[in-house]
């Protein structure tokens, strides 16, 4: 029922209690009847009404407009205020409506700038590498981005309405949440997570005021996984040159020493000496070249490895030394270049090291058979094939082939007096050119490397 019509009833109600008190009042004062007069009655009743009626209709009026334009806001609808401003201005409920407008287009700025800075913060969190996800005061999942699902493996849907320390069952982690919930304490920690390694740092959101009790924490994980490779990858390395070094250079002082000792008055002591000390010194001399060209291909690599060669040509600058190479271990040679191969994406000096060192690999470690280089174009690649029938590669071995130093053999790889960086120089030679070089091998049935590089533009 509309206000009006409870005006007009709480009216006629009022009236009518009104009137049947006078009446009785009358009779009792003056112990007659009293006699009505309708009309007049009915008259002094109605017109009050219909007055009523009129000014409570346009009451009602006015406060539904008002109803309609706050339903319209409730629902995001700020412009729709065209009732509102055919109200009379002068009167209370006029000020009302005015006011009401005013209010909704200051929501509707706040709102317009807060979804600006939403979208600014969905747009910053999307684009960092770093997970981010942000938790309530008593650690439940309120805001997370793409690389927190990647880094600490869940969805947003494994995680709504859960705890966070629930989805990831690490001891490590949940003591940095709860310090963070409960005390108000940051934290860093290096988690192992599976096979990868994340640095997670938890803060604490603290309330204005009191600085101490947490509202909730923020969670932040880098994946140094890579990172930590890296680290041991180079601690390796260093460890490696200096082991390598010490050898030849220990060889060396020995036999320098033995021969200032009074060994130089023999002849042939003293020729085995020195023929010693030169070929250690080769191996120096080797082991230092083999690093400085790594370092200028990893430093400057489309500087030395840009440019276009033909296989053919390449192959011809290291056919005498691989050759001679070949023939002195008895070995047989089979080299299939086609004429026709296109010019491929590398120059011709980098292209002769990679024939080269897959070359003399593959005859160093054969004793007897045959080594074989095949070549062909498949698509906007040529494929080149090293295909030897030696001693094999163990199947555990082959993932870390390519890095510098690695050894199969370490007795064997000293007596054939190779520095361990050949195939590593090889990979980043083909891969600056945007090839790849893969390899297949059996322990006692030969090994297969495979490289494909692209063709010139």
């Amino acid at each position: 029922m509309s206000i009006k019509w409870k005006i007009l009833i709480v009216y006629l109600t009022a009236v009518s209690f009104s009137f049947f008190l006078f009446v009785l009042g009358e009779q009792a004062v003056n112990g007659e009847k009293f006699i009505i007069d309708w009309g007049t009655l009915i008259l002094a009743i109605l017109l009050p009404a219909g007055i009523i009626y009129y000014l409570t209709h346009r009451l009602s009026y006015q406060l539904k407009k008002l109803y309609n334009t706050a339903h319209s806001i409730s629902k995001g609808d700020f412009d729709n205020f065209s009732e509102v401003y055919n109200l009379d201005s002068s009167n209370e409920l006029g000020k009302i409506g005015i006011e009401m407008i005013t209010v909704a287009q200051q929501f509707r700025v706040n709102l317009q700038k807060n979804m600006q800075e939403a979208e600014k913060v969905q747009t910053i969190l999307a684009s960092m590498q770093e997970g981010v996800v942000a938790l309530d005061q008593v650690g439940r999942v309120v805001l997370n981005n793409t690389a927190a699902e990647s880094i600490f493996t869940f969805t947003k849907d494994e995680l709504k309405g859960k705890y966070f320390i629930e989805a990831l069952c690490y001891p490590e982690l949940e003591g940095l949440v709860q310090n963070a919930l409960e005390k108000g304490q940051s934290g860093i920690s290096e988690i192992t997570m599976g096979e990868r390694i994340v640095r997670v740092q938890v803060n604490p959101f603290l309330e204005e005021q009191t600085k101490t009790r947490s509202r909730g924490a923020v969670i932040v994980g880098y994946d140094v996984t890579e990172l930590r490779r890296l680290e041991q990858v180079r601690t390796d390395f260093v460890g490696n040159v200096s082991h390598e070094l010490r050898t030849p250079l220990t060889s060396i002082k020995g036999f320098v020493e033995t021969l200032l000792d009074g060994a130089a008055d023999d002849p042939a002591l003293r020729e085995r000496f020195l023929t010693i000390i030169q070929t250690e010194t080769l191996r120096l001399q080797r082991l230092i070249d083999d690093l400085l060209t790594l370092s200028r291909i990893e430093n400057r690599r489309t500087d030395l490895v840009g440019g276009t060669s033909l296989v053919q040509e390449a192959y011809r600058h290291i056919e005498p030394v691989i050759s001679s190479y070949a023939r002195a271990k008895k070995l047989e040679l089979v080299v299939d270049i086609p004429s026709d191969l296109p010019t491929v994406a590398m120059g011709t000096d980098m292209l002769s090291q990679v024939l080269l060192n897959l070359l003399e690999n593959a005859v160093k470690y054969t004793t007897k058979g045959k080594v074989e280089l095949s070549a062909c174009q498949k698509g906007s690649f040529v494929y080149l094939e090293f295909k030897d029938t030696g001693c094999g590669i163990p199947e555990q071995d082959l993932p870390r082939i390519f890095e510098r130093f690695y050894r199969v053999d370490k007795a064997r790889f000293r007596e054939q007096g190779g520095t361990g960086l050949g195939l590593s120089i090889v990979k980043h030679i083909v891969e600056g050119s945007n090839g790849r070089i893969k390899v297949t091998s059996h322990l006692g049935s030969g090994s297969v490397f495979a490289c494909e590089i692209p063709v010139a533009e």
